[in-house]
C-alpha cells in the first residue's frame, strides 16, 4: 500500500509542477499538499503498518514515528518534513476553496512564491519517503 501511496504522491507532485507552470497558483499548492500528505501517510505504512486516515497529523503520532526512523536514515531530517506537513496541512481547505468567512477566493490568497515553496516542500517529503521504501524494501 505504501508504494500505491507513493505512486499517487508523484502524480500529485507531477499535477503541482504543471499547474505552476500554468500559473494555477491555489491548485499547484493543493496537488503539492496532497504529495506531502501522501508521501507522509507511506511513511507511516512503512514504519508503523497504518496510517492516519486524515489530512492533518497529531504531535504524538509524528513523535511516535520519529523513534522508528532508520538510524541511517535521519539525514533526511524527518522532523523538518513533518513540519511541512502540519504546516501545509492548515492550507488544505484554503487552498482549494479560499477563505469563505472573508469571501476570498484561493486564487487571490496564494501566489507564485507560495505556490514554489509548496512544490519544493512537496519534493523533499516524497523524495524521503522514496529513500524509506527502498531502504524497507532491502531489508536493511
Amino acid at each position: 500500500m505504501a508504494e500505491s501511496f507513493l505512486k499517487r504522491a508523484s502524480k500529485k507532485l507531477g499535477e503541482a509542477e504543471g499547474h505552476l507552470k500554468q500559473l494555477n497558483y491555489p491548485e499547484s499548492i493543493s496537488s503539492s499538499q496532497e504529495c506531502i500528505e501522501l508521501s507522509v501517510k507511506a511513511m507511516f505504512l512503512l514504519l508503523t503498518s497504518e496510517y492516519p486516515k486524515r489530512h492533518t497529523f497529531k504531535d504524538e503520532e509524528f513523535e511516535e514515528l520519529f523513534k522508528r526512523i532508520p538510524e541511517k536514515l535521519r539525514y533526511l531530517d524527518f522532523p523538518r518534513l513533518f513540519l511541512y506537513s502540519k504546516f501545509w496541512g492548515t492550507f488544505y481547505e484554503t487552498a482549494k476553496y479560499g477563505d469563505e468567512r472573508l469571501g476570498v477566493g484561493p486564487e487571490k490568497l496564494f501566489g507564485k512564491e507560495e505556490a514554489e515553496l509548496a512544490l519544493k516542500h512537496a519534493r523533499e517529503c516524497h523524495y524521503a519517503a522514496e529513500v524509506l521504501l527502498n531502504y524497507v524494501k532491502q531489508g536493511a
